[in-house]
């Protein structure tokens, strides 16, 4: 259990960067609420090794359709992009 806690956590971590978000920003959003949520998501995602092929891959762009947390990772990084001056 530890093993895939520590790989999900991974996988969100890595989604994030790519997706250039400020981890800051986007845990202060909603009062932290809404990444707490997406952090659960990423924990019980049954698509990992999808995700991992994804992000090995390189290819740039928004998270892919099969994520569960494209819509929030798109949402905190248009925050984090309009916080850069």
């Amino acid at each position: 259990m530890f093993k895939r806690v520590q790989r999900q956590a991974g996988l969100f971590r890595e989604m994030i960067e790519r997706g250039c978000v400020d981890p800051g920003a986007a845990a202060k959003e909603d009062r932290g609420s809404a990444f707490a949520v997406a952090a659960r998501l990423c924990l019980q995602c049954p698509h990992a090794s999808a995700c991992r092929n994804w992000l090995d891959s390189g290819v740039p762009g928004p998270a892919p359709g099969f994520c569960q947390n494209a819509a929030y990772l798109d949402h905190v990084s248009s925050i984090s992009k309009a916080m850069i001056p």
